[in-house]
């Protein structure tokens, strides 16, 4: 990802415009107490972490394989149709692109970039370390990119230094990355995820990633013929990247230049669930980013005390309301950045590498 001039100056100048009620001194040291707590806990517990991390990775594959074998043949033993297999394709292709969303979520972001998967120093933590961040590989998806651009974002946050400034996005660069086949095509440089320019790595990951869908391919094919594949791997694979193109455009989009303030949450509801790439993914973003240096699942515990500390106005900052609150954010981003992008003094500058 690119860093834009322009898009910095209108994420300054929104954010100077703009009421934001922070939190507070009092707020931000309950929080961090709360979040070295935990993080003690979790330390101190490596073991019962290291299986609740290969829990996860195994259910997320287990699934994969349950959906596309057990739960297929089940349906269609049951309605031997052409529109049930094209039905039982539809939803089984798109659990699987979301499985995978899911799966690279947690290896990026959890593994290469925090090493919060199995850390440990011994040759076995390294070894399992090394396999859950390149887990990503198998959706294209390369770590050491995103790992680099993420510490950054961390350490330099609403700075024109953060390599992965997310301040103030542009939508026609969100727009370009939900064309098909955006995930494997740089229409825009809105990507974190893998090499700007084709290289080893990315070859790499190609070649990770199209092994683990051969062999499923070959699989469906024996079992279903060609129809039900073609749905499933040619029509639908990209849904989960559309998915991290949304989580990834509305996490700090019109949101304060400031590190404790500067990030929303979608929470563990449907939205954030799905959105955010599971639980383990990161639908509380928030919290991780004011205490980076604890798992998800206790990022989750964060989170909830976070909400109970707000006030009123600061949960509607910083988290999502109820059953449309997704939709009605990014409705809003969108809006209020087109509106704010007209006053841009050079708005065709911003054109994809």
């Amino acid at each position: 990802m690119n860093f834009h001039q322009n898009e910095f100056q209108l994420a300054r100048k929104y954010s100077q415009n703009h009421a934001f009620e922070l939190l507070t001194p009092a707020q931000v040291h309950q929080i961090k107490t709360r979040g070295r707590n935990l993080h003690a806990w979790f330390r101190s517990h490596p073991l019962l972490h290291n299986a609740i991390s290969a829990s996860v990775i195994l259910s997320i594959f287990a699934l994969d394989w349950f959906g596309f074998i057990n739960l297929a043949r089940w349906i269609l033993s049951s309605h031997p149709s052409t529109p049930a297999l094209i039905l039982t394709a539809i939803f089984i292709g798109l659990a699987h692109s979301w499985l995978l969303y899911t799966l690279a979520v947690y290896s990026l972001h959890e593994g290469a970039a925090h090493n919060l998967i199995f850390p440990g120093s011994g040759p076995v933590s390294r070894a399992a370390s090394f396999l859950a961040e390149n887990l990503c590989r198998l959706s294209n998806a390369e770590p050491r990119p995103y790992s680099e651009t993420h510490k950054s974002h961390h350490a330099s946050f609403g700075t024109d230094r953060d390599a992965e400034f997310l301040n103030f996005i542009f939508p026609r660069r969100l727009w370009a990355m939900l064309l098909p086949l955006g995930s494997f095509v740089n229409y825009s440089d809105f990507f974190v995820h893998r090499s700007p320019s084709f290289n080893r790595s990315t070859a790499l990951s190609l070649a990770v990633s199209a092994a683990y869908t051969l062999c499923y391919l070959s699989l469906l094919l024996k079992l279903f013929g060609i129809l039900f594949p073609i749905i499933v791997f040619l029509l639908l694979p990209h849904v989960g990247f559309y998915l991290d193109r949304l989580r990834q455009y509305t996490e700090h989009n019109l949101m304060p230049l400031e590190s404790t303030s500067g990030a929303r949450s979608l929470g563990v509801g449907f939205w954030g669930i799905l959105v955010g790439g599971g639980p383990w993914g990161q639908p509380c973003h928030m919290a991780h980013h004011l205490v980076p240096s604890i798992p998800w699942y206790q990022q989750i515990l964060l989170h909830r005390y976070i909400a109970w500390l707000l006030t009123l106005d600061q949960r509607k900052q910083f988290l999502l309301p109820p059953f449309f609150g997704f939709p009605l954010l990014l409705f809003s981003l969108i809006r209020d950045s087109h509106r704010l992008s007209r006053t841009d003094p050079t708005p065709l500058s911003l054109i994809s590498e």
